[in-house]
């Protein structure tokens, strides 16, 4: 007799069938396993095929919420003269969309529609759709408010967009304004972070608060906010002074090392030049720098807390560089060049169908030719301006800029002159409350998934409806089929249920695709130092500290430290407001999660106690926080966590919301403090530089 699987274990207890999933809460997408009884979903955990080994945090547990929210969209909707939206069909939404955008591509060209989207695979339809078909060149995620620094920083040193970290085999970690412990997404990779600690790993934090990992971290190096970029210099100054770089791993695999090196000398890039700057000791400096010089395998990484400045570009590009320099990068221990799966598009359209744009992208014209996603932020005031080119018609898939982005008031402005916005979401989002049309999708739990997940190696999901959707609502794929038969695309879009177009991406899996069906999961082998084999596919055959990518566009080749455009606190202003992710709220949808709400129902600003003294506030006072942009009542936590100087709102991407029973009006609303500011190259968002002032309210 063979032995049950745990599935069947607990089928066998609750009297359940699982149906694998993924979730779709946050970017790491952890695979999943649905248990599903009488059509509600009892149970979900992470699959015990793949890499999280059943683990899930505790957004994701949580996330059966969505699949029985009250307050979920239910029917397609579309705003009247009177600016109230009304229930109308299938039918009449994607006859008179379809109509518009026809009208529009004629009048203005495709690229006069604009769609943004959030990670999620699905959005394959859309390039499908909207870019091949239909020949829009500006369809873009969500990464100008997220790793926007860091994938360009990626593609110009590795030539490739995702690094991830091999903590399990690394004896030394340096992460830079990266909190795995606190927002708790990538559990894989926390839970070997935890595991390297306990046979001997070295964990350095760079963050100018105490957050849940520097508690964890051998140093905590409390760094002034948005000066990173000068200690990652002054690291590759030491290195490059005492030589103790990988100079045989340099010599056959690194462009650019004598340049490099030449600058960051020559420019006086010292440890008692940053130390000044940093407020870090240029004894500490020196001593974390001729530890990871002489520890192998290592690894360096930054997230969000160092790429929301306009200095984090060339911060993350030297990071990187240190880590190509010292032999780190690839090889277990190291950083990761993920290997992606061999996964192909859903439908097969002829070249000869395709439509080419005659016009570039937009953030072309903006002057961001090598933004990896359009920066959002700016679109607002293009789209207003009719520069570089008239936007018309504005699609958002499950992503809420009127929340999540700065400078509300000006999005709200774009939103009232487009001449047609369709939001596609499970809530009546506060961008779907601007859209004319709003169009209900189905949860997670309720749709089909193909995807590429963040497993250091090639993974493919296989997420498969567990339950009916609810009300009207729609798989994203059955919207998009509508959609393209209401344009005269309907040929293409032609399957009879999701397992058709499912086969297609996933024929060139070394797998039989009912493998996949049963388990949920492929997960190929992980690959170490794959340019052995493969090379690097930068212009140079070569991993780059020098960039030809950046020379070749006119920009500097080489990281420096730029304080030009960075915004600093002054005596009007005295703070420095910095944001952070929460630890039980993640995106736009877990404010409505009666859950998480429980643990914790609003944001708050923290303040260090000595500041606090002074301005005669105490644990849960009610404060104004102003900006030169807007203001704002918060309350207020004293914590040590935090610098003298700074003040820190985890934000979630946004609370005092405008939907849902629970979310509505808990918490603060912080970013119409923040003014549109991006980074001069990357195009993205500089949530960390706005100056405040705090008063008791």
């Amino acid at each position: 007799m063979s032995q049950q699987t745990t599935r069947e274990i607990i089928n066998g207890i609750r009297g359940t069938k699982t149906v694998p999933g993924v979730c779709m809460i946050c970017p790491w997408h952890c695979p999943t396993e649905n248990f599903v009884k009488d059509g509600r979903i009892e149970y979900v955990r992470g699959n015990e095929y793949a890499a999280n080994r059943t683990t899930r945090c505790v957004k994701g547990i949580s996330s059966i919420h969505s699949s029985r929210d009250k307050d979920r969209l239910l029917y397609p909707m579309k705003r009247n003269s009177a600016g109230v939206h009304e229930r109308i069909s299938w039918d009449q939404a994607l006859t008179e969309i379809a109509g518009r955008l026809k009208k529009i591509k004629d009048e203005f060209g495709p690229e006069s529609l604009v769609s943004l989207f959030h990670l999620d695979s699905n959005e394959m339809f859309t390039h499908q759709l909207f870019g091949h078909l239909y020949g829009s060149p500006n369809l873009s995620g969500h990464g100008a408010a997220c790793d926007q620094d860091r994938r360009l920083a990626a593609l110009s040193t590795f030539a490739h967009p995702l690094p991830v970290k091999d903590y399990a085999n690394s004896r030394f970690v340096m992460l830079w304004g990266a909190d795995p412990f606190g927002p708790n997404e990538a559990l894989h990779e926390n839970r070997e972070l935890l595991e390297a600690m306990k046979r001997g790993c070295r964990l350095i934090v760079v963050d100018p608060n105490r957050s849940r990992t520097a508690e964890k971290a051998h140093i905590w190096l409390p760094i002034k906010p948005g000066t990173d970029g000068a200690l990652a210099l002054a690291i590759a100054h030491r290195i490059v002074e005492t030589q103790s770089y990988d100079k045989s791993f340099c010599d056959e695999w690194v462009h650019g090392l004598a340049e490099f090196s030449e600058h960051v000398l020559s420019n006086g890039y010292t440890p008692q030049w940053a130390e000044g700057i940093t407020g870090i000791a240029k004894e500490t400096i020196i001593a974390v720098a001729d530890e990871f010089a002489a520890t192998k395998p290592a690894l360096m990484d930054g997230l969000k807390g160092l790429v929301n400045y306009t200095t984090g570009l060339d911060a993350l590009r030297t990071v990187f560089a240190l880590n190509v320099i010292t032999g780190n990068i690839d090889g277990p221990g190291n950083l990761i060049l993920k290997e992606m799966s061999p996964l192909g598009f859903p439908l097969e359209i002829p070249e000869e169908e395709a439509t080419i744009p005659e016009k570039p992208p937009i953030a072309y014209g903006m002057g961001y030719p090598l933004a990896p996603d359009l920066p959002t932020q700016l679109l607002p005031k293009a789209v207003l301006e009719d520069d570089p080119y008239p936007v018309k018609a504005l699609f958002f898939h499950v992503c809420n800029p009127a929340m999540s982005d700065p400078n509300t008031r000006l999005f709200e402005k774009m939103m009232a002159a487009v001449e047609l916005s369709v939001t596609v979401d499970i809530y009546m989002s506060e961008t779907a409350q601007l859209s004319e049309y709003v169009l209900p999708e189905a949860s997670t739990y309720e749709r089909a998934e193909v995807r590429e997940s963040m497993w250091a190696g090639p993974q493919t999901v296989l997420a498969q409806p567990a339950i009916a959707p609810l009300g009207e609502s729609r798989p994203y794929y059955e919207i998009i089929k509508g959609l393209a038969e209401k344009m005269g695309y309907g040929a293409y879009f032609a399957w009879d249920s999701w397992e058709d177009w499912a086969r297609t991406c996933t024929a060139y899996l070394p797998v039989p695709y009912e493998e996949l069906k049963e388990k949920g999961v492929w997960e190929g082998e992980l690959r170490y130092r794959k340019y052995n084999t493969d090379g690097v596919p930068t212009s140079t055959g070569k991993f780059e500290v020098y960039s030809t990518m950046f020379e070749e566009m006119g920009y500097h080749p080489l990281p420096v430290f730029n304080e030009e455009h960075r915004v600093k606190p002054d005596a009007d202003y005295p703070f420095q407001l910095v944001n952070c992710k929460m630890q039980y709220h993640c995106g736009t949808h877990t404010q409505n999660n009666p859950y998480l709400m429980a643990i914790v129902g609003e944001n708050y600003v923290e303040i260090n106690s000595l500041d606090a003294a002074r301005l005669d506030v105490r644990e849960g006072d009610l404060v104004e926080v102003a900006s030169p942009h807007a203001r704002a009542t918060i309350r207020v936590r004293t914590s040590e966590a935090v610098q003298p100087g700074v003040a820190r709102v985890p934000h979630g991407h946004g609370f005092g919301r405008r939907f849902g029973s629970i979310a509505r009006g808990r918490g603060t609303h912080i970013n119409p403090l923040f003014e549109t500011r991006a980074n001069p190259v990357s195009g993205g968002i500089s949530f960390n530089e706005c100056k405040v002032k705090i008063t008791k309210a």
